[in-house]
């Protein structure tokens, strides 16, 4: 015989309306129209040739053939479940995280800012984040995407998103200004300052204090060590430190948002790219050049 019942979506209604009493409060339950809750009854009811409810002034009550066939509907009610479950938790695990990376802690608040309210309507898509002084090569998928500072992009397979212009000068800190003073212009070698520099920067400079990242570098700064290099974006919005001069010539710099076009096939790099790049385009406005 062959099966006429292909409407695995009555199920559902077959099984609110037996638990509610009414097909009113079914419709309640299930926010759909009263009318549809009792046309797909109706429509049940002839396919499988069964009277499911019999129709009164209390509502609707079932048959012995409709509790016959309640734990059945039950059955596939809980399947269905478990089918939705499964897929939720097979895109979860299927769909790595985004990997964004950035050369500045700075920015990397920035960015998790946009990421926390993307994550709000995207809740199925995770992050991870990599601040680090090492460039990673997007290409070779190192990350995902990226956040950097360069006058243009070298690679021009790379797909970019310009986010505006900043610039770097040195600062000092308040401190060392008041004790050593600052220097007026950039000079090659900066004398008779100490520098503060990064360790893989290559410099000829005599009075060097060499830092392993730009947190060290800030906090060498800070507590009057040195005066060092710094980007506008970071060093105009610290309390604590004074510009030494005003961006000398050739300082200025583009802000990027990058991926890859490996990255760029996955459709959540695709949504993330084109809800932060304006998003973050805005949050640094005024704050860049």
């Amino acid at each position: 015989m062959q099966n006429r019942f292909r409407d695995w979506g009555d199920v559902r209604i077959f099984l609110a309306v037996l638990r509610e009493g009414s097909t009113l409060a079914a419709a309640r339950v299930l926010g759909i129209n009263q009318t549809t809750v009792a046309r797909r009854i109706d429509v049940m009811e002839h396919v499988l040739g069964l009277a499911l409810f019999t129709k009164s002034t209390r509502g609707a009550c079932p048959t012995d053939a409709a509790l016959r066939l309640q734990p059945l509907a039950e059955a596939l009610e809980q399947a269905a479940l478990a089918l939705e479950e499964a897929a939720q938790d097979a895109q979860q695990t299927a769909a790595p995280p985004i990997r964004i990376t950035a050369l500045d802690n700075d920015l990397i608040v920035n960015i998790a800012q946009v990421v926390a309210e993307f994550s709000s309507s995207h809740p199925g898509i995770s992050f991870e984040f990599i601040a680090t002084e090492r460039v990673l090569d997007l290409i070779k998928g190192d990350a995902d995407v990226a956040v950097r500072m360069s006058s243009t992009i070298k690679d021009d397979r790379l797909i970019a998103r310009n986010l505006g212009e900043t610039g770097w000068t040195y600062y000092a800190s308040r401190s060392y200004a008041e004790k050593h003073g600052t220097p007026d212009a950039y000079t090659p070698n900066m004398e008779p300052h100490r520098v503060g520099l990064l360790s893989h920067i290559i410099s000829h400079r005599r009075n060097v204090l060499r830092c392993a990242s730009g947190h060290d570098l800030m906090l060498a700064i800070r507590s009057g060590q040195c005066i060092g290099p710094m980007t506008i974006f970071v060093g105009d919005n610290d309390p604590e430190l004074v510009r030494c001069f005003d961006p000398p010539e050739g300082s200025r710099m583009n802000l990027w948002l990058l991926t890859s076009p490996e990255a760029y096939k996955r459709a959540d790099v695709r949504a993330f790219l084109s809800y932060a790049a304006p998003r973050l385009k805005k949050r640094l406005k005024g704050v860049l050049y």
